[in-house]
C-alpha cells in the first residue's frame, strides 16, 4: 500500500473520530444544560419555600400576640365576672340581713300555715331566748312540702322587722343548746359554701383554745387571754386590764389575713382592745405605783 492510500485512510478515521467526539460533547453539554435548569428550578423552589417559612414565622408571631392578648382579655373578663359574682352574692346576703334560718323546729305533718310557723317561732324566741317583744315580718318553711312528713322538719326562714331584734336572737342562740334547734344566718348558697369550707379550720382553732367566729363569710380567729396572766399589772406604757378581767383582747393593728380567708389576731402587739369587766381600779393602782417610783 502506497503512502497516499495510508494518508487518505487516516484522514477518514480522523473525521469519524472527530464526529463521534463532537456528538459525545454535545450530549454532555445538553445534560449540563438540563442539570443547570433543574438546579435553577430547585433554587427558585427553595427560595419560595424559605419565603413561605418566613411568612409562617411572622404569622406565628402575630398569632401568638393575638393569643396572648386574648388570654389577657379572658383573664380580665374572668376577674370581672368573679367580682360581679362577689358583689351579687353580697347584695343577695344584704337583702337577707334581717333574716335568720332556724333548723330543727317541729313541723305539723300536714298543712302548716305561715301564721302557725310564725307563732311557733315567736314562742321559741319568748320561751327559750327570753325575747318577748320581737316583731316578725314573716316566717315560712323552705323546701318541698313532702319533707314535712319525714323525721327531719324543714328549716324556717324568719324575717325580723328590726335588725336589732335579729341580732338579739342570734346573740342568744346559745340558749338553745341541747334542744335540737339551731339558729344560723340566712345566706345565699355561694356564701354558705365559702363558710362550709372554713368549718374545719374553725373547729381546729376552738380545739386549740382560741376564739373563732364568722363575720359574714370571713372566719376570724383570736387568741384567748388567760385570766391568771391578765391579773398582773404590766409595765408602764403597755396595755393592761383589771384583775377581774375575763374575756379576750382584740389587737386590730395586728390582724393577719392568710389566703384561706380567715383573720388571725396576734396577742403580741397592741391596738384596739375590747374588754369585759371593770378596769378602773387597776388603772388607779397603776397610777399610784408610778407615783411611788
Amino acid at each position: 500500500m502506497d503512502l497516499d492510500a495510508v494518508k487518505v485512510l487516516l484522514e477518514s478515521q480522523e473525521r469519524t473520530f472527530r464526529s463521534a467526539l463532537e456528538l459525545v460533547v454535545e450530549q454532555w453539554k445538553e445534560r449540563i444544560r438540563l442539570g443547570e435548569g433543574k438546579m435553577t428550578d430547585l433554587t427558585k423552589s427553595l427560595e419560595f419555600s424559605q419565603a413561605e417559612i418566613l411568612d409562617l414565622k411572622n404569622n406565628e408571631k402575630v398569632l401568638q400576640k393575638l393569643n396572648k392578648d386574648k388570654q389577657v382579655a379572658v383573664e380580665e373578663l374572668q376577674s370581672r365576672v368573679a367580682e360581679l359574682n362577689h358583689r351579687l352574692n353580697y347584695q343577695e346576703d344584704y337583702t337577707r340581713r334581717n333574716n335568720l334560718r332556724i333548723s330543727g323546729l317541729k313541723e305539723q305533718p300536714v298543712g302548716e300555715t305561715w301564721e302557725q310557723t310564725a307563732v311557733n317561732v315567736s314562742k321559741i324566741l319568748e320561751d327559750k331566748l327570753q325575747l318577748p317583744s320581737v316583731n316578725l315580718e314573716r316566717a315560712h318553711r323552705v323546701g318541698p312540702a313532702a319533707a314535712a312528713a319525714s323525721s327531719h322538719p324543714r328549716a324556717v326562714v324568719v324575717r325580723f322587722k328590726n335588725f336589732s331584734d335579729r341580732e338579739a336572737a342570734i346573740r342568744n342562740a346559745s340558749k338553745l343548746k341541747g334542744t335540737g334547734i339551731y339558729i344560723n344566718e340566712d345566706l345565699c348558697p355561694a356564701s354558705l359554701e365559702i363558710k362550709k369550707k372554713q368549718f374545719p379550720l374553725m373547729k381546729k382553732a376552738r380545739e386549740d383554745g382560741k376564739i373563732a367566729f364568722f363575720r359574714h363569710t370571713r372566719l376570724i380567729i383570736r387568741e384567748r387571754i388567760d385570766q391568771r396572766s391578765s391579773s398582773s399589772v404590766p409595765a408602764a406604757g403597755s396595755p393592761h386590764v383589771g384583775a377581774g378581767f375575763s374575756g379576750w383582747v382584740a389587737h386590730g393593728d395586728s390582724t393577719v389575713r392568710p389566703p384561706d380567708g380567715t383573720e388571725r389576731v396576734s396577742s403580741e402587739t397592741t391596738g384596739d382592745r375590747r374588754v369585759s369587766g371593770d378596769s378602773t381600779g387597776c388603772q388607779q393602782r397603776v397610777l399610784r405605783d408610778r407615783k411611788k417610783t
